[in-house]
């Protein structure tokens, strides 16, 4: 049974208030009620922003192609350009192709010998590697150095072939650094710990007397050769002193007592300047 409204019994007027009353109350409630986020929507994307990967179909559309030359440069191999930034775009599109996990998957690479595949991708990693990195890729355009793609190595490499060949090998010395590596070094190739040498007293003597002749008889040479250079530079500056005295003595010639002393004391200040000049110089030389 339904239970009758209580707003039955009233008048018109008293239930329109109500009717009123209880609207506003559930559009309060309305209100208050916390609203759910609507659920997002996929994003779309237009056709040509979407993200494509290369396969091997779109990699056998002429991106295997080779340089004719039988030594190609990098420029050659990675189609750049001499002086132009460099990309890397052209090596991805090649390690893609050439690349030895890809040889068995790509057609186009069936009529090309293994080893000529596996050549080819060690030469374009080996080309940008140079035109990747400033400094290599400036020696190799002002010098060539750097790269060799199958011609005949120089003396250079085939040095720095032969001693990274020696540093390779079983039990060399390359890596002693101290004496003890040396001792170890030694007892591995001779099977027997070494001995140690000892000498005798009168060796030992000897030696030192030899050494001591031999530093008696350097400092006699520089001794002697330094007297003569001193005697020498005392020659020249009584020479130059002499001189200057033959000159005062013509130029006072008719001069007065006192015109004479004064020129003698302004010439021997001169050369007390110009001595002390000389021994300063001297003292830089030694």
């Amino acid at each position: 049974m339904i239970p009758p409204s209580p707003a039955r019994g009233l008048c018109a007027v008293c239930r329109r208030a109500v009717s009123s009353s209880s609207s506003s109350a559930s559009s309060t409630s309305s209100l208050l009620r916390p609203r759910l986020p609507l659920p997002a929507s996929p994003r779309r994307y237009p056709s040509s922003s979407r993200r494509t990967y290369a396969t091997v179909n779109e990699q056998s559309r002429g991106i295997a192609s080779w340089p004719n030359s039988a030594h190609p440069t990098p420029y050659e191999i990675l189609s750049a350009q001499r002086g132009a930034p460099y990309t890397k775009r052209r090596f991805y599109e090649l390690v893609k192709v050439y690349h030895p996990d890809k040889h068995d998957h790509n057609p186009d690479l069936a009529h090309i010998p293994a080893p000529t595949r596996v050549e080819r991708y060690r030469l374009i990693v080996a080309a940008n590697d140079i035109l990747s990195d400033p400094a290599k890729r400036r020696l190799y355009d002002e010098h060539g150095l750097g790269w060799t793609a199958g011609r005949a190595p120089s003396v250079h490499d085939t040095m720095r072939h032969a001693d990274h060949a020696w540093r390779q090998r079983a039990n060399n010395p390359a890596g002693n650094a101290t004496w003890e590596d040396w001792e170890r070094w030694y007892e591995r190739r001779d099977g027997k710990t070494q001995e140690p040498m000892y000498m005798s007293n009168g060796t030992f003597a000897t030696l030192v007397v030899a050494l001591c002749m031999v530093g008696a008889f350097v400092q006699m040479y520089r001794a002697d050769s330094m007297g003569a250079k001193y005697v020498d530079y005392k020659a020249r500056h009584h020479g130059a002193i002499a001189e200057e005295m033959r000159r005062s003595s013509l130029a006072s010639v008719g001069r007065s007592r006192d015109e004479r002393v004064d020129e003698f004391l302004r010439d021997r200040k001169t050369s007390e300047l110009v001595d002390m000049s000389e021994v300063y110089q001297e003292r830089l030389r030694r």
